[in-house]
């Protein structure tokens, strides 16, 4: 509010340089706080890398040899790690922070099982996401001597690319390259071929695990949790949505998910379901939900294997309008970042030691 006509300004703001201090001495209090972790981060809520196959055939409009069966598809999602800060301890009253960047370099592929064994056009998403996560250990734990439970929150945000590779119209009543297609105004359906599909996106995550009957050697746990994602398409930067292909694709895609999991003696049984829909499409697609069994043994050092159902549409990037119907049976990579090994990871240091499915 200003201040009326021959007035002295209100004394009650404090200076200039006394702030821009008191700022400083905040930040450095702050740093003092946190650490920087550079050896082996908690890899939280982030992608996992599949390779598998399906009795069920893959449909592809202008085909000859659609529906066609598949050789197997592959999920690669490495998460790269930048150095990750943290903030606190699980055990401590406030609990511990995380703040995480990631690059996520992920494709996926399809080989179909033909006369030739094509690959048919890639999925590219690389993105980069940005994490804050906590973990704390819940009230009414018995502590060391007994079973405990935690909790751990996360938010992500990604900005991300999708797209094929290709420069084929988007419709298969277009003619030319993208984008000089003609008719300018292509109608369905949609070029599935050599069709070109492309978006930027940015997506919003939530996710929550609670973690009980945690037993005190920290190896054995149940795991309960859920998260739900909202992911808008944009025309920002060089490959955005283009307005004919947001109007058949739409303004973005929501979801949810569960999840319960047995960790038993650092072996884990893994059970998550999700259901994910799109929104401003023209026409109406349907959500899609999926179901998905996994074990990963100890010994597998990350890896395991699974079995998934899915129902509803196809994910893989032009093939959207397609309807799903998928059995999947393969591997499942959950791979720690390249941890390296620490002396202080030394068995006179286990306290430190973070609950199961929390590391």
């Amino acid at each position: 509010m200003r201040n009326a006509p021959g007035t002295r300004p209100s004394r009650t703001r404090a200076p200039l340089p006394a702030l821009v201090a008191l700022l400083l001495v905040a930040a450095a209090e702050a740093r003092a706080d946190w650490r920087w972790e550079y050896n082996s981060p908690a890899p939280l809520f982030l992608d996992r890398s599949y390779v598998f196959g399906s009795p069920n055939r893959i449909r592809r409009q202008g085909d000859p040899d659609s529906p066609a069966p598949l050789l197997f598809e592959a999920q690669i999602a490495p998460n790269l790690f930048f150095p990750q800060l943290h903030n606190g301890h699980f055990r401590s009253k406030g609990g511990e922070w995380f703040l995480t960047a990631v690059l996520t370099p992920y494709i996926r592929l399809r080989m179909l099982n033909t006369d030739s064994n094509p690959v048919i056009p890639p999925s590219y998403v690389p993105k980069i996401t940005l994490q804050v996560a906590h973990l704390r250990v819940l009230p009414g734990s018995r502590g060391e001597d007994g079973p405990g439970r935690g909790l751990a929150l996360a938010a992500n945000l990604t900005v991300g690319h999708y797209s094929n590779g290709q420069e084929g119209c988007f419709f298969a009543n277009q003619e030319g390259t993208d984008p000089d297609c003609t008719p300018a105004q292509g109608e369905l359906p949609l070029n599935e071929l050599t069709g070109s599909f492309s978006t930027n996106f940015l997506r919003g995550e939530l996710h929550a695990r609670t973690a009980f009957a945690v037993e005190p050697d920290l190896d054995s746990a149940w795991l309960v949790g859920g998260g739900s994602f909202l992911e808008l398409n944009t025309t920002i930067g060089p490959g955005g949505i283009t307005e004919e292909q947001r109007r058949v694709y739409g303004d973005g895609n929501w979801g949810v998910s569960l999840l319960g999991e047995r960790i038993w003696k650092q072996h884990r049984f893994r059970l998550e379901c999700a259901l994910s829909a799109p929104f401003g499409e023209t026409p109406h697609r349907r959500a899609t939900v999926s179901a998905e069994v996994a074990a990963l043994p100890y010994w597998g050092a990350g890896f395991g294997l699974f079995a998934r159902y899915v129902y509803g549409q196809d994910s893989y990037n032009i093939l959207f309008l397609e309807r799903a119907n998928f059995w999947q049976f393969g591997l499942v990579f959950e791979l720690s970042p390249g941890a390296r090994l620490k002396a202080e990871d030394a068995e006179t240091d286990a306290d430190k030691r973070r609950p199961p499915g929390f590391r």
